[in-house]
């Protein structure tokens, strides 16, 4: 367990800052981040937790939500973010003086000092308070057989606390599916030998599952692949774009298409003409985190109903298995909508015998709360999460 002392007694004294080298700075900050950085992964799985090696995931300090709530502690925390930025800039004015540039190395990328100003400039405004944050910049690593898979995301604020635009920020619910996939791919149909695959997100938010689909499929050699990650908010679709751009750059090639779209789940349904690219079906359609209000299930319902491959018997196994996973947590505060996926879906054995969508499978996964994923599924340690695999029956 690692246990977190006061930032006060912890820190580099104010006054000393100049003292100290660039690597003992980075550390201190390193160290705040592990107290007010908010943590959205949520996937420690409390069945897998046993099988952790010592030290890949350190437990954190039971008394850390009282220290990160102390208004002291976070007031001197903020104090020396400050003192440290005013050092750094007088430290890189002076480097940029020199001749020698001493600000940036033969190779021309940014210097240690550059990199500390960075981020204790973040952290700077995550301690001031979410709503004047900025964006927060997070790396992802997910471990498959075949290599690591390493995802950067940026979160930003949401805009005036509007509910529509949760999107902006990563959810558990998010974390967990998109390390799900990475693990355990053929449980989603992603195993060998590669399928030429259509794939849709709906309510993509930051893009970290789409981004997850598309960096496995590109490891499994799904060369004629596509991602189509969805959402509705202007905010958040222009946050998704930027978060693809940054996982796929143009230097890079990159064997799959992977894009992002505006999806109105409630008028789609009722579109004459379905526009490129959803004039095609998709074999995939995956969501996580997507109910939050009571009549979204319905409209899920009606845009997969439209968007979802139908049987063919002359389809290749992974075409004739076109499946929508879903994944919610069960929140105390959304009981109700939680509760309308299985009012929309019946269950296989429920079905009436007529071509439908029916829940084929449902799995529950118990995580450890924390951070973001505590703040959306009330106090509880620990989070359910739920696993719907929903298809045709027919």
């Amino acid at each position: 367990m690692t246990i977190l002392s006061a930032p006060s007694t912890h820190l580099p004294p104010i006054g000393k800052i100049q003292t100290y080298s660039a690597e003992d700075l980075t550390k201190a900050v390193h160290y705040l981040r592990l107290i007010y950085n908010p943590d959205v992964r949520g996937i420690r799985r409390v069945d897998l937790v046993s099988s952790l090696k010592h030290g890949s995931h350190p437990s954190p300090d039971p008394n850390l939500d009282a220290l990160r709530s102390d208004a002291f502690e976070r007031s001197y925390a903020i104090r020396w973010l400050t003192a440290l930025i005013a050092q750094v800039y007088r430290l890189l004015e002076c480097d940029c003086s020199d001749d020698d540039d001493a600000s940036y190395d033969a190779a021309g990328e940014t210097s240690e000092l550059e990199v500390l100003l960075q981020q204790a400039s973040t952290l700077l405004a995550i301690c001031a308070g979410t709503a004047s944050a900025g964006t927060i910049t997070r790396t992802f690593h997910f471990h498959n057989s075949d290599e690591p898979i390493e995802i950067q995301l940026t979160d930003v604020p949401l805009e005036n606390q509007d509910y529509t635009s949760v999107g902006a920020q990563t959810w558990g619910s998010a974390c967990l599916l998109a390390e799900m996939l990475v693990e355990d791919p053929e449980v989603f149909g992603l195993g060998s030998p590669p399928e030429d695959l259509r794939v849709l997100e709906l309510g993509a938010g930051t893009g970290l599952v789409s981004i997850a689909l598309g960096k496995l499929l590109s490891a499994k050699g799904h060369s004629a692949s596509s991602v189509v990650a969805t959402d509705f908010h202007p905010s958040v679709l222009a946050n998704l774009k930027s978060n693809i751009a940054a996982n796929f750059p143009h230097t890079s090639p990159c064997p799959i298409s992977i894009s992002s779209h505006a999806l109105d789940w409630a008028k789609f349904p009722a579109l004459q003409e379905r526009p490129a690219p959803f004039n095609e079906p998709f074999d995939l359609i995956f969501g996580a985190d997507i109910i939050y209000e009571v009549e979204h299930a319905r409209w899920i319902k009606s845009c997969a109903e439209k968007l979802l491959r139908k049987p063919d018997v002359s389809s290749t196994w992974v075409h004739s298995r076109a499946r929508f996973h879903l994944i919610i947590p069960l929140r105390p505060t959304h009981t109700l909508e939680s509760s309308t996926v299985e009012t929309v879906f019946p269950f296989s054995a429920r079905s009436s015998g007529a071509e439908q969508l029916v829940i084929l499978s449902k799995d529950v996964t118990v995580c450890e709360a924390s951070g973001d994923v505590r703040s959306r599924s009330g106090a509880a340690a620990e989070v359910e999460y739920v696993h719907y695999a929903i298809g045709w029956d027919s």
